[in-house]
C-alpha cells in the first residue's frame, strides 16, 4: 500500500522537498521558497498539491482555481519516478477537481522545447492555442494549452 500514489494538498511539512525538487528540475529558474509560500497562504484561489508514495514528496503542483478556470501554473514529478504515470495521474486529478467545480477550462502554459509534456496534455484533451514568445527566463517560449471542459455537443445526432 505505501507504493500507492497519493495526491493531497501541498503543507508547509511538504515544503522543503518540493523546493529540492524544483531546484532539480528548473535550475535554469526555479520557483522559490516565498512563491510556494504565497500559493500555501492565499488558500482563496491557489491549491497547491503533492503527490506522495509512501511519506515521500514525488511530485507536485500549483493552480489557481478562478472564477470559471483553472490555471495550472507548476507541475514537477521527482526524476526517479518519472514515466510511471504519475504526472498523468495529478493532471487526471486536477482535472476531476476543476470539473467537481463546474470550471469550465484548464489553462497551462508549457516550454515549447518539452515534447513530453506537451504530448501528455494532448492526450489528456488539451489544445495548443497560442505561443508566448520568450516567455522563459532562459528565452525559451511556451506553448499555451487549453482544455475545455464542457465542450459543445457534437453537431451531427444531437438532440434538440
Amino acid at each position: 500500500m505505501s507504493d500507492e500514489l497519493r495526491i493531497e494538498p501541498m503543507t508547509v511539512a511538504h515544503l522543503d522537498s518540493v523546493l529540492a525538487l524544483e531546484e532539480e528540475l528548473f535550475p535554469d529558474g526555479p520557483w522559490t521558497r516565498e512563491m510556494f509560500r504565497q500559493e500555501l497562504e492565499d488558500l482563496s484561489m491557489s491549491r497547491p498539491a503533492v503527490a506522495l508514495v509512501g511519506d515521500t514528496v514525488v511530485g507536485y503542483m500549483a493552480t489557481w482555481f478562478l472564477r470559471d478556470e483553472v490555471h495550472l501554473l507548476n507541475l514537477g514529478v521527482s526524476p526517479g519516478h518519472q514515466r510511471k504515470g504519475y504526472a498523468r495521474r495529478m493532471v487526471e486529478h486536477l482535472i476531476g477537481q476543476a470539473r467537481i467545480g463546474n470550471r469550465e477550462l484548464i489553462t497551462l502554459e508549457v516550454r515549447a522545447g518539452n515534447e513530453a509534456a506537451r504530448r501528455l496534455y494532448t492526450s489528456l484533451g488539451f489544445l495548443e492555442v497560442a505561443l508566448r514568445r520568450g516567455y522563459y527566463e532562459s528565452g525559451e517560449d511556451a506553448v499555451v494549452m487549453v482544455l475545455d471542459l464542457n465542450p459543445p455537443a457534437a453537431e451531427n445526432g444531437a438532440v434538440e
